[in-house]
C-alpha cells in the first residue's frame, strides 16, 4: 500500500509540476512577447479621438479678388452618447425598443427638413448615426444652413429628438452672387460612392507591415465621412483635394465606463489650399450681362409667319487671351445660384435645374454643349484646300483668282440631270445654296470670309470628295479641323468638357451599324463634305474649342490647351503651391501663302463697307460701325477687329446666332495700326437668327468696353443689394450706374493719393 501511495503521490507531484510550468510559461510568453501587443490593445480601448473639420480654401479671381469663401452656419447636428442615454432614462431599456424609436424619429426628422427645403433620407440620417469614424461623444451634423422656424420647431422639442441639438459650422459663401457658377460649381453631401472612391484615394502602405497587400489610412490624408461635404461641379469639384482642408483630431481618454479621463493631444486642422482663376471678376460680369441682354434682344424681334419663332432660351459665350490660353471669362445661360445648394437642395429644385424643358440650368453649355460651327468653320477649310492643293484643281479656281458666285452650286458628282428643275436638284440635294440665294462678285479667299459665300466652301467640300486620293487627302478638312482642337476635349480645369464632333466616313458607317433606326443612311457621300466645309450636318463644336480654334488663328499656329485655374495657394507656408503656365497643345499648320488673305477677310467681316448688291461689304459692318442695330461705333483704325458671323441651321428651330472674334488686330490693306491680339471672344445664342443680328453686336459692345477701359468694378451682393435693393443687375441703367460708382470711388482714391499715377 505504501508503494502505492508513494507512486500516487509521485505522479500527482509530476501532473502539479507540470501545470505550474505551463501557467508560468504562458505567464511569460504574455508578459515579454505579447506585452507590447496587449499595450496597444489597451491603450486602443482606453483612447478616443474626435475630428474637427477644417475650412475649405478660398477661390480667387486673377487679381485676388475673393469668389468664394467660407462662413459660419447654423447646423442640426445628432451626439449618439447623449441619445442614448436620454432614452434610457425615457425608460427605453432594450436595443430594439431604442432602434424602433430612432427609425420614427429620423422619419420624422426628414420629414421637416424636407419640408424646409433641404432634402433629406432617412437612410441619409441612419448612415449618419452608424457611421464608425465619428465616436459616441460626437457631434453629427445632418443639416447644414437651417432656418430659424426649423430650429425653434426643433428646439421646443427635445423629448421628441433626444440627442438632436444645434450647432455652428463653416459652409460655403459666394461674395457675388449668381456671377461665374458655373466655373465655380459648388458643394453638396458626400455621395455613398464617391466616399468610396475617397476612402481608396488616402490608403498608404502599412509602415508596420511587410506585405504590399496591407493598407491602411493616410495619417495625414483628407478623410471623408458620411455627411461631410465634397465639391460637385466647376473648380469646387475639379479642384477638390487642393480646396479640402486636413481635419483635426481632439484625442482623450476615457474608463472602462466611458467617462472622460484624462486630455490628449491635440491637432488643429489645417486650411484647404486657395485656387486662384484666370478670369477677371469684372469682365466676367459684364460678360454675363450682355450674354443675358443679347438673348433679350434676340426674343423682341418678329419672325416670318413661315419661319420657327426666335425662342432665344440659352446661350453662352467665352472670352480668352489668345497669348497663352488663359480664359478670361466664360459665361452660360441660363444659369443658377451655388449659394442655393448651401445646406442641401431639394428634389424639386435639383430636378428644375437639370430638366431639359428649363433648358438645364447647371448646364455649363460654353464646355458641355454642342453646336454646329456653320460659317465661323469656313477659314479651316480654306486652310486644308492650301495645306492640300485644292485651290487650282480643276473647278476650283486658285485662291487669289476673283470669281462670280451665282448663289448655288450644283454638284458635280450628282449623277441626275434635272435639266433646270430646281426644286428637284435643291430636293436631291444636289444643288447647295448660299443663304438667301445671295449672288455675289469678286468672290476670292479674302472676300468669301468677308461675304461669307456658302459656294466657295461647297466646291472646295466636293473636290476633297471627288479628286483621287493620290491627288487629295479626302479627310483633309477632318485632319486641319482636329489640328486647330476640334473634335476633342481641350484640357480644360473644368469638369464637364465635352468633345464635340468632326464627322467621317468611318464614324458616319459606325453609327448607322449600331442604330440603323437613328441614322438614315451609312454612306458619306459629296454632300456630307460640302456640308463638312461649311460646318454643318453632323459638325458640332463647344464655344470653348470655337475660342481656342480663332486663338490659334490670332497667335499664328500655336494650339493651347486652355487655362482657367492660375495657381494652388497653400494654407501654409510649408505647403507646395502649383503655378499654371501656358500648355502647349501643338502647333497648326497656317499656309504663309493664305494666312493674311484669312486675316484680311475676317477684318473685312468688321471694316468692308461694301458698295453695292454685289459687293455687300463685311456681315458684321453694321455692328461695330453703327449703333442703329444695337451694335456700336467702333475705332476699327486704332483697335481692329477680325471676325466671323455665322448663322447655324437647327432642324425645326430658328438658327443659332453666332460671332466670334479676336482684337486688337491689324493689315496694311485696311490701313489700320498693326498690333498683337490680346482678347478672343465667341458667342453662341440658340434660336437667335442671323449671326450678324444678335451676336455681333453683343462682341462689339463688349469689345468696345475692352478697349475704351469701360468695364466697372464688379460689385458684391451685399453691395448691390445695398445700392439697388435688388438680388442682381437686370437692366442697362443698373449696370451703367455701377460704372458710374466705379469711376467715382476710382476719382476718390486718386485724390487721397494726392493724384500719383
Amino acid at each position: 500500500m505504501e508503494d502505492t501511495s508513494r507512486i500516487r503521490l509521485r505522479v500527482l507531484g509530476v501532473v502539479a509540476f507540470s501545470l505550474f510550468v505551463a501557467l508560468f510559461g504562458r505567464l511569460w510568453y504574455l508578459q515579454a512577447l505579447e506585452s507590447e501587443t496587449f499595450e496597444v490593445t489597451a491603450q486602443a480601448n482606453i483612447t478616443r479621438s474626435i475630428r474637427t473639420q477644417a475650412p475649405r480654401g478660398q477661390i480667387l479671381d486673377r487679381n485676388g479678388r475673393v469668389l468664394v469663401e467660407n462662413r459660419l452656419s447654423t447646423i442640426v447636428t445628432i451626439n449618439k452618447d447623449e441619445h442614448v442615454q436620454v432614452l434610457e432614462d425615457l425608460g427605453f431599456e432594450t436595443f430594439d425598443e431604442r432602434t424602433e424609436f430612432r427609425r420614427e424619429m429620423f422619419g420624422d426628422l426628414a420629414r421637416e427638413l424636407s419640408r424646409s427645403g433641404q432634402l433629406t433620407k432617412v437612410s441619409d440620417l441612419q448612415a449618419a448615426f452608424d457611421d464608425p469614424s465619428f465616436t459616441a461623444f460626437e457631434d453629427i451634423p445632418i443639416a447644414r444652413d437651417v432656418d430659424e422656424e426649423l430650429l425653434i420647431f426643433i428646439g421646443e422639442r427635445p423629448e421628441r429628438y433626444p440627442g438632436v441639438s444645434v450647432d455652428q459650422d463653416v459652409v460655403r459663401s459666394y461674395p457675388f452672387g449668381q456671377t461665374a457658377a458655373h466655373i465655380l460649381g459648388y458643394v453638396g453631401s458626400i455621395t455613398g460612392g464617391e466616399l468610396e472612391d475617397k476612402a481608396e484615394l488616402y490608403l498608404i502602405d502599412d509602415p508596420e507591415s511587410d506585405n504590399p497587400a496591407d493598407r491602411i489610412q493616410d495619417p495625414d490624408g483628407k478623410q471623408y465621412r458620411s455627411n461631410d461635404e465634397i465639391g460637385k461641379q466647376g473648380i469646387e469639384a475639379f479642384f477638390e483635394d487642393d480646396l479640402r482642408g486636413v481635419p483635426g483630431t481632439r484625442e482623450f481618454t476615457v474608463d472602462s465606463f466611458e467617462n472622460i479621463v484624462d486630455l490628449g493631444e491635440v491637432v488643429e486642422p489645417r486650411r484647404g489650399s486657395d485656387v486662384q482663376l484666370t478670369i477677371d471678376i469684372d469682365l466676367q460680369v459684364r460678360l454675363e450681362f450682355e450674354l443675358k441682354r443679347a438673348l433679350d434682344n434676340a426674343r423682341l424681334q418678329e419672325a416670318p409667319s413661315d419661319e420657327a419663332p426666335f425662342n432665344a432660351p440659352a446661350g453662352a459665350a467665352v472670352i480668352m487671351d489668345p497669348r497663352d490660353g488663359s480664359i478670361l471669362a466664360m459665361a452660360s445661360y441660363p444659369t443658377f445660384d451655388p449659394g442655393d445648394f448651401i445646406g442641401g437642395i431639394s428634389q424639386r429644385q435639383f430636378d428644375e435645374l437639370n430638366d431639359p424643358l428649363a433648358r438645364q440650368p447647371l448646364l455649363n453649355r460654353a464646355i458641355s454643349e454642342n453646336y454646329p460651327a456653320a460659317s465661323t468653320f469656313k477659314p479651316f477649310t480654306a486652310i486644308a484646300a492650301e495645306i492640300h492643293d485644292v485651290f487650282g484643281w480643276e473647278y476650283v479656281e486658285d485662291w487669289d483668282v476673283p470669281t462670280s458666285d451665282p448663289g448655288f452650286w450644283d454638284l458635280v458628282s450628282c449623277n441626275q440631270n434635272f435639266a433646270g428643275d430646281v426644286e428637284g436638284a435643291l430636293a436631291s440635294g444636289c444643288r447647295k445654296r448660299n443663304a438667301g440665294d445671295a449672288q455675289l462678285e469678286g468672290v476670292d479667299l479674302q472676300r468669301s470670309i468677308t461675304y461669307s459665300s456658302d459656294t466657295f466652301y461647297y466646291k472646295i467640300g466636293e473636290a476633297f470628295w471627288i479628286a483621287s486620293d493620290d491627288e487629295v487627302n479626302p479627310e483633309g478638312i477632318q485632319e486641319v479641323a482636329r489640328d486647330f482642337g476640334f473634335g476633342s476635349p481641350l484640357g480644360l480645369q473644368l469638369t464637364g468638357e465635352r468633345s464635340g464632333l468632326i464627322p467621317t466616313e468611318q464614324l458616319l458607317a459606325e453609327q448607322f451599324e449600331a442604330n440603323p433606326d437613328l441614322f438614315l443612311r451609312g454612306d458619306w457621300g459629296p454632300g456630307d463634305n460640302t456640308d463638312l466645309a461649311i460646318g454643318q450636318g453632323a459638325v458640332a463644336v463647344t464655344p470653348l474649342q470655337l475660342a481656342n480654334a480663332y486663338a490659334t488663328l490670332a497667335n499664328g499656329g500655336t494650339v493651347f490647351s486652355p487655362n482657367i485655374a492660375r495657381a494652388v495657394i497653400p494654407s501654409d507656408e510649408d505647403g507646395d503651391g502649383i503655378e499654371f503656365g501656358p500648355r502647349v497643345l501643338r502647333e497648326a499648320e497656317i499656309p504663309e501663302s493664305v494666312e493674311q488673305a484669312i486675316l484680311d477677310g475676317l477684318i473685312g467681316v468688321t471694316m468692308d463697307e461694301g458698295t453695292d448688291l454685289t459687293r455687300p461689304g463685311g456681315t458684321a459692318f453694321d455692328a461695330f460701325n453703327t449703333t442703329n442695330t444695337g451694335g456700336v461705333d467702333f475705332d476699327l483704325v486704332n483697335w481692329p477687329i477680325a471676325g466671323k458671323t455665322g448663322t447655324a441651321e437647327v432642324t425645326g428651330r430658328a438658327d443659332n446666332s453666332m460671332f466670334v472674334g479676336f482684337g486688337p488686330t491689324g493689315s496694311r490693306s485696311f490701313g489700320t495700326s498693326l498690333n498683337e491680339p490680346e482678347y478672343v471672344i465667341a458667342v453662341i445664342l440658340e434660336e437667335s437668327g442671323f449671326g450678324s443680328r444678335h451676336a455681333a453686336p453683343m462682341v462689339a459692345r463688349l469689345f468696345d468696353g475692352i478697349a475704351n477701359d469701360d468695364i466697372a468694378q464688379a460689385l458684391t451682393q451685399s453691395e448691390i443689394d445695398t445700392i439697388y435693393g435688388v438680388d442682381q443687375i437686370t437692366d442697362l441703367a443698373q449696370l451703367e450706374a455701377a460704372e458710374e460708382l466705379t469711376e467715382a470711388n476710382n476719382a476718390a482714391a486718386l485724390v487721397d493719393s494726392g493724384g500719383a499715377q
